[in-house]
């Protein structure tokens, strides 16, 4: 995961501990949803992409950076490979040591049988890593397999679990998908999207999106719809990650 230390910040000419890139990204999330607001995004320095934007006329990518993807799966299907059957030994201890051979063989098949039973209990798994870009229209997802374009449209649902962290609910053209994204720009994909498609969403419109745990609410720095009082900082946040699901491109809803 990204996280490095990128510097500090200064509150009335006392130097504080050092922000993360998390804690900048979050900074500059205030910033964006501002410009966004004012109508002023792209007024902002455009992030270059290795490919065309192509999720509609107007369209600004605003951040960029490396991502995971996470799904929800056992892996494996409860099955294992049983050990042999123990070889049964003649002559003077043999009784004694094939019971010690069958002994070792049940507790061989013990813990293969244990270790499967566990494989198939569903958690969260890595799936991918890669590129993820962020923009006013969507986000896209770049990888070893292919460039996946996200159009805001085709996300039913968001919210973040944890810092950095985004579950997002989409429409694919393999049908509905479920991911987690980890990325230092997880909060600002959530804040665009929620923005675009629901500005009602409980983590945006009562600025819970903020970690708990960011620095600058120590200064009183908040942000909600309409608030001004993220201030803009002098450096880019570098950092990101997100997940991607293991189907085609994904089509927008309104498609």
């Amino acid at each position: 995961m990204p996280g490095g230390e990128v510097g500090t910040m200064e509150q009335r000419g006392q130097v504080t501990a050092p922000w993360t890139e998390h804690d900048v990204a979050i900074w500059y999330t205030g910033d964006i949803a501002r410009h966004l607001l004012a109508g002023r995004i792209c007024e902002r320095p455009e992030v270059a992409t290795p490919f065309p934007p192509q999720l509609g006329a107007g369209e600004c990518v605003v951040a960029s950076g490396p991502f995971e993807l996470l799904t929800y799966r056992p892996v494996g299907d409860g099955s294992y490979e049983r050990a042999g059957s123990p070889v049964f030994l003649g002559g003077r201890g043999a009784f004694a040591a094939t019971g010690l051979a069958a002994a070792v063989t049940a507790l061989q098949n013990g813990r293969r049988r244990k270790a499967a039973a566990v494989a198939a209990l569903p958690r969260w798994v890595v799936d991918d890593r890669g590129g993820m870009f962020v923009s006013t229209h969507g986000f896209y997802l770049q990888s070893a397999a292919g460039l996946y374009p996200w159009s805001w449209g085709a996300v039913t649902a968001a919210e973040l679990t944890a810092p950095a962290t985004v579950q997002v609910h989409g429409q694919a053209q393999c049908g509905q998908v479920s991911w987690q994204l980890r990325s230092v720009w997880s909060e600002l994909l959530f804040v665009l999207w929620a923005l675009a498609v629901h500005p009602q969403h409980p983590q945006l419109a009562s600025g819970a999106w903020i970690p708990p745990t960011w620095p600058g609410r120590r200064h009183g720095l908040q942000w909600r719809p309409g608030s001004q009082r993220i201030p803009r900082v002098g450096r880019e946040a570098r950092g990101i990650s997100v997940h991607r699901p293991g189907c085609p491109t994904p089509r927008s809803a309104s498609e």
